[in-house]
């Protein structure tokens, strides 16, 4: 036997075995079943029923028609860790975009201030132009002593 020849028995004796396992459980519809969503309570119920009767992975995988015994065993962790909560759905994806403003947007009146708040407005902006007017001034000074001026 050449090596082709045996690779090529290696693998089809690997696939009956897979295909053997699975159709002994579940049969080959099992297999064909992608793509499938589960509710919470679907999956809380297939966990208990696999504690209540003592089931293994692939036995409880078959009665219920799910193809990934991994898929019980991931449910299976989250409710150990987290409970019910954990075989909730989470939201999977990119998040969606904000839903953009309008250009042309309605102005609301301002709440009108009054005497003493417009004066205290006017203040803190003078101040800030006077703060601005000193660094400025201190700038110039620095730099006709360096001679850049």
């Amino acid at each position: 036997m050449d090596l082709c020849n045996l690779v090529a028995s290696i693998i089809l004796i690997s696939i009956r075995s897979i295909s053997c396992n699975h159709t002994e459980l579940g049969g080959i519809p099992q297999l064909l079943h992608k793509n499938r969503k589960y509710t919470p309570i679907f999956k809380q119920k297939v966990i208990e029923y696999k504690w209540l009767h003592h089931l293994s992975l692939n036995q409880t995988a078959a009665k219920f028609s799910i193809p990934n015994t991994g898929t019980i065993s991931t449910w299976e962790k989250l409710y150990h860790s987290y409970g019910f909560s954990g075989l909730l759905a989470k939201k999977r994806g990119r998040p969606s975009m904000k839903k953009s403003k309008s250009k042309y947007k309605v102005n609301k009146p301002k709440k009108e201030l009054s005497y003493v708040e417009k004066l205290e407005q006017e203040v803190y902006q003078l101040r800030m132009e006077n703060d601005l007017l000193k660094k400025w001034h201190a700038l110039m000074k620095q730099w006709e002593k360096e001679g850049r001026h």
